[in-house]
């Protein structure tokens, strides 16, 4: 009698195993259909602007030594007057906008770039400049410190 048991229990799993593996054989025909990407998704690297920067085109007003800039001293300045705004990271809290004549501190090592500024000065040449906004040391105002800068 135990073996009849067991065999009819043998033959009941294996016939539903059977249907389950029949049935992960189907194939469905549903598709999926094409999906368009954001915008947002096809971001270049090259167009991307770091947070705390702004890029921006401007004239050369003036370049001095020594001077601070709302208490914090700088080696080199420069005052820019600015033409236009290309884009700006996040996290500005004050922003700039074209017309307005600011003085950007030189950051430390940057003494050919100085140099090579104070030529284009004379000049009257437009130039492209990547400046960082930072704190000052009353932590109420802010400095634009040029990280870099071309020739348009």
């Amino acid at each position: 009698m135990n073996k009849i048991i067991s065999v009819l229990l043998i033959v009941i799993f294996f016939s539903c195993k059977s249907n389950s593996i029949a049935q992960e054989k189907e194939k469905s025909n549903t598709s999926k259909e094409k999906t368009e990407l954001s915008q947002f998704n096809r971001i270049d690297e090259s167009t991307r602007i770091a947070p705390g920067t702004v890029h921006l085109t401007g004239l050369v007003l003036g370049t001095s030594k020594n001077k601070a800039i709302c208490g914090k001293p700088y080696a080199e300045t420069a005052t820019i007057k600015v033409e236009s705004i290309r884009g700006s990271g996040s996290g500005i809290v004050s922003q700039i906008a074209s017309g307005q004549e600011i003085t950007f501190g030189f950051l430390k090592g940057h003494f050919k770039d100085f140099e090579t500024l104070q030529q284009k000065h004379d000049d009257n040449q437009e130039l492209f400049f990547i400046v960082q906004e930072g704190l000052c040391l009353g932590m109420n105002q802010t400095v634009y410190e040029i990280l870099s800068f071309s020739i348009q």
